[in-house]
């Protein structure tokens, strides 16, 4: 005789069927329903701009600043103008000086330079030809062995040092040699005065002396 079974399993057996399709069919926030992983924030951010002062290779490769260190006047290109002497000329011809005697302002060739008394006195000083060419002007310095040593400008005034000896051929040279190196000197400074020194002491005194 066979058992009769109970209706209550095929029941049961439905039942979890139907819970198991409920479960797989799951909210938004289920299993079945994730959604991709959104892009981060780093990804979709620029990138960061530093702040910091560049350094190694980066600071290598900026431009460094230049400091003035000093630097010396560029080469100028010009004639000198030097002072030398016509005798008896009673002023004439420029300044008159001495025993009636006038200065007269050469000038010289083109000359490159950079301090422009320096130059001019160095090239009055260099002739030791008692005339300029076939002028007729003496030069007053020719016998003297004088050097130029350095020049001060203050004002209106230029104060110019040489060294060496000073040779005269007389009272009348004395004012002729003393014009000559005043004249050469403001002209070159642009100054209304002039003052020489020869071994520190003033060419007037040295003169005197002799």
């Amino acid at each position: 005789m066979r058992a009769q079974q109970s209706p209550a399993v095929p029941m049961a057996l439905a039942l979890g069927v139907l819970l198991s399709i409920a479960g797989c069919s799951s909210s938004p926030g289920g299993e079945a329903s994730e959604s991709p992983a959104s892009p981060t924030t780093a990804e979709n951010s620029a990138p960061a701009q530093s702040t910091q002062p560049a350094t190694g290779s980066a600071a290598a490769s900026m431009p460094a600043s230049s400091a003035a260190t000093g630097s010396s006047a560029d080469p100028m290109t010009g004639a000198l103008t030097l002072f030398y002497v016509a005798v008896g000329d009673e002023g004439k011809s420029g300044p008159k000086i001495g025993c009636g005697d006038s200065l007269v302002a050469t000038e010289t060739g083109p000359v490159e330079f950079t301090n422009q008394i320096e130059a001019s006195m160095i090239a009055l000083l260099d002739d030791d030809e008692q005339e300029l060419g076939g002028s007729g002007l003496r030069n007053a310095l020719a016998s003297s062995d004088l050097d130029y040593v350095s020049s001060t400008v203050k004002g209106d005034s230029v104060s110019v040092e040489l060294s060496g000896s000073v040779s005269s051929g007389g009272i009348c040279d004395d004012p002729r040699m003393i014009g000559q190196l005043e004249y050469t000197a403001m002209t070159a400074a642009g100054t209304g005065q002039a003052q020489i020194l020869v071994n520190g002491e003033k060419l007037e005194e040295v003169l005197s002396a002799k």
